[in-house]
């Protein structure tokens, strides 16, 4: 099997490279690159896709958006860590709208991680279920993400929330007025629960203040 990657490390291509002994492994370090590799290679069976990328403006949806262009036969897999900023809201703007065959985090240890890729390639169901909750959530009415997102002013707050602690350091990273944020906190609610009854919280990074944005 054809296996891409898309992530910004190499050290993750070479350690996929070990686990998946016996099929072929290629790697691309930024989704920019996609379209050129794409042309020049032959189809991916799978094409397991990491969600940011340390030195570029491109994200996992970038990737995620060009695959399903140029192509579209090949089945993709979200690579993803707990502790990644606003790592909620893209998983679920990738499942609403791509909807990856699986969510495979980077902490999964060997056996996990190459069943989950060869079961994606055989055409097989994962045998991880990480990945059901997101489902849910994008067949929900409206989608949770929808719930949680309504415009690019609303984007820019949760992507400070995950940033700042203080109401005034989050409102002026935003770019909005403090009451802003306040009426943005208050008509929240109910989606934050929703998140805490949907997502179980991943632990946080030693050092790192608590926050109410659904990371």
């Amino acid at each position: 099997m054809r296996i891409l990657v898309i992530d910004d490390y190499l050290n993750v291509e070479m350690a996929l490279r070990g686990i998946l002994d016996g099929h072929t492994v290629t790697g691309v370090r930024d989704p920019v690159a996609l379209p050129r590799m794409l042309a020049h290679e032959e189809p991916f069976e799978a094409a397991i896709v990491d969600l940011r990328y340390v030195q570029s403006a491109a994200t996992g949806l970038t990737a995620l958006a060009t695959l399903g262009r140029l192509s579209p036969g090949t089945k993709t897999i979200i690579s993803t860590t707990d502790e990644e900023e606003n790592r909620l809201l893209y998983l679920l703007a990738a499942f609403q709208f791509f909807e990856p065959k699986a969510l495979l985090a980077k902490r999964a240890d060997a056996f996990v991680t190459r069943a989950v890729i060869e079961a994606i390639g055989r055409g097989d169901p994962s045998p991880s279920a990480d990945a059901d909750p997101f489902r849910r959530a994008a067949a929900m009415r409206p989608p949770l993400l929808d719930q949680l997102v309504h415009s690019r002013t609303e984007l820019g707050i949760w992507q400070e929330l995950a940033r700042f602690d203080k109401r005034l350091q989050i409102a002026n990273a935003a770019h909005v007025h403090p009451r802003t944020l306040d009426a943005f906190t208050a008509a929240k609610g109910a989606a934050i629960d929703v998140v805490a009854a949907h997502f179980p919280r991943p632990a946080r990074r030693r050092g790192r203040p608590r926050r109410t944005a659904p990371t």
